[in-house]
C-alpha cells in the first residue's frame, strides 16, 4: 500500500480539490483506495465524499481520525500523535492499494505524522506570490511565514533518515493554472522551478482551472464520472489526463516498510 499525504500550510492552494480528484481517480482505475480527511475546521473531503455517496457514485472508502476527549476539551495540538500509524498499518493489512490523505492548514495535530507516513507528498500551489512565499520561503527571510512548511519537511526527512527509512517523493503540483500563459504566471513557475534544488521537491505536474474542478462539491461529481448524456467534453477529457498522469507517480514510489513504531525507531536512533 502507497500513502499519498496531501499538505502545505497555506489555505486556498487546492488540496482537497487533488485529494478528492485522485481518490476516485485511482477507484476507477481499480486501486482500492481509502482517503482520510484531517481537516477538522471544514472536512470537505468528508462532505464530497458524502455528495459522491448519496448520488451513487462509486467512492473511495471514508477513514476518520476522532480527537480524544482531552484533546477536544483543551484543543491540544500535538506534533505527533501516533494516531496514525495504527490506521496506515490495520488498511495496508486489510488490503488496501493507496491511501489518500488530505491535511488542514496550518501545524495542527496529526499534520506532522500524516507528512511523516507519507510515500509521496503533494503540495499544490496557485500561480501566486503568495503561495510561493507561503510554502517554499527559507525559515528567518522576510517572505518566511511564521508557520513553516518548508521547515516541517525538513524535520521529516531528517526523522525519516534516522529510523532508515527510504526517502520519500516530494512534488509541486501547480493549480488552477490559466489555459492562457500570463508574465506572473511564468515568473512564478521559473523561480519554483529554481526553488526545487535547493529545497528538494519535484515539479512536474499541472492542474488546468476547469469548471468541472470547481463544481466537485456540488453534486460530488468529477471528471471521472460520465455526464447524464454521455457527452464528455475536451476540458474534461484532459482534466482525467491530467490526473492519471499523478496516479503513474505510485509505480515509482519506495517501497513501505512499516516500523514497529516511529517512536521507538527514534529513539533507538538517538
Amino acid at each position: 500500500m502507497q500513502v499519498v499525504t496531501i499538505g502545505g500550510f497555506k489555505g486556498g492552494t487546492g488540496k482537497t480539490t487533488l485529494a478528492c480528484l485522485l481518490g476516485v481517480a485511482a477507484v476507477k482505475d481499480g486501486f482500492r483506495t481509502a482517503c482520510l480527511d484531517l481537516d477538522r475546521n471544514t472536512r470537505n473531503l468528508s462532505s464530497f465524499l458524502t455528495l459522491r455517496r448519496a448520488s451513487r457514485l462509486e467512492s473511495p472508502d471514508h477513514v476518520m481520525v476522532m480527537d480524544t476527549e482531552q484533546e477536544a476539551r483543551t484543543n491540544a495540538k500535538p506534533k505527533h500523535a501516533g494516531r496514525l500509524e495504527p490506521l496506515v498499518r490495520m488498511a495496508a493489512m486489510d488490503g488496501y492499494d493507496l491511501m489518500v490523505i488530505d491535511t488542514s492548514s496550518g501545524n495542527l495535530a496529526d499534520v506532522y505524522e500524516a507528512h511523516l507516513l507519507a510515500d509521496i507528498i503533494l503540495t499544490p500551489m496557485n500561480e501566486s506570490p503568495a503561495d510561493m512565499h507561503g510554502l517554499f520561503a527559507k525559515l528567518g527571510t522576510q517572505a518566511a511565514p511564521r508557520i513553516n512548511y518548508r521547515e516541517m519537511i525538513d524535520t521529516v526527512r531528517f526523522d525519516r533518515r534516522r529510523a532508515g527509512l527510504p526517502e520519500q517523493h516530494w512534488h509541486v503540483v501547480m493549480n488552477r493554472v490559466a489555459a492562457l500563459p500570463s508574465k506572473v504566471g511564468t515568473v512564478i513557475n521559473d523561480r519554483v522551478e529554481a526553488m526545487a534544488q535547493e529545497a528538494g521537491f519535484g515539479v512536474s505536474w499541472s492542474l488546468r482551472d476547469r469548471v468541472a474542478h470547481r463544481a466537485l462539491a456540488l453534486e460530488g461529481r468529477s471528471v471521472f464520472d460520465n455526464p447524464a448524456d454521455g457527452k464528455l467534453t475536451m476540458s474534461e477529457l484532459s482534466g482525467r489526463s491530467e490526473v492519471r498522469a499523478m496516479l503513474s507517480l505510485l509505480s515509482r514510489a519506495p517501497e513501505r516498510v512499516m516500523p514497529g513504531s516511529f517512536a521507538v525507531e527514534q529513539k533507538a536512533a538517538a
